[in-house]
């Protein structure tokens, strides 16, 4: 009988690999305990994580906007004016908030392996081989900055980013930009 008869041919080529214990299309959980963040807790920090950067910058944007108007209406009344103080103040505060919110997110990221959105929700970033919180090159470089290089492609950037979000509905609830860092965010609210 032939290695190929046997209702197992691998079982005795000392060749074959070990049989594999599971099927790479399913979920592996982290090392360890740790619950995986819920959609709710992913989808409600994305949602943090985007309005925040608004909190900061929104007093810039009603100071330009007050600004422009009010040049705009100078000039219909022949008034001949440079761009108003309160129009440079406002952009000026637009840049600072944009500044302190990448130096509060960058922070976060380095140290608590967390955006604020996950600080809040109480998730958090971590390697997805061995559970421990995820440095900054996974947290930061690969998640967010490859994401956004190829979310910033013309037209198939669309594409990309809404497949991105999709990949959500995993049963590892990994995106892609989990699967290019090699990371996943799990529910720290127990700790």
């Amino acid at each position: 009988m032939s290695n190929f008869d046997s209702p197992n041919p691998f079982q005795d080529n000392p060749y074959s690999s070990a049989p594999m214990s599971y099927s790479p299309m399913e979920a592996i959980p982290p090392v360890g305990t740790a619950q995986l963040a819920s959609l709710m807790q992913r989808f409600l920090g994305a949602v943090v994580d985007s309005i925040f950067p608004a909190l900061f910058v929104f007093p810039g944007y009603v100071m330009a906007l007050a600004g422009v108007l009010m040049n705009e209406d100078q000039r219909q009344n022949g008034v001949a004016v440079n761009l108003p103080f309160l129009s440079i103040t406002g952009i000026g505060i637009i840049g600072l908030g944009f500044v302190l919110t990448l130096i509060l997110q960058i922070y976060l990221l380095a140290t608590r392996s967390q955006t604020l959105g996950k600080l809040l929700l109480k998730t958090q970033i971590v390697d997805f081989e061995t559970g421990k919180p995820a440095d900054f090159v996974h947290c930061a470089l690969l998640r967010i900055l490859v994401n956004s290089f190829i979310a910033g492609v013309p037209c198939l950037g669309a594409v990309y980013a809404l497949v991105d979000i999709c990949f959500i509905f995993r049963d590892d609830r990994r995106c892609i930009h989990d699967l290019i860092a090699s990371t996943t965010v799990i529910d720290i609210s127990d700790r």
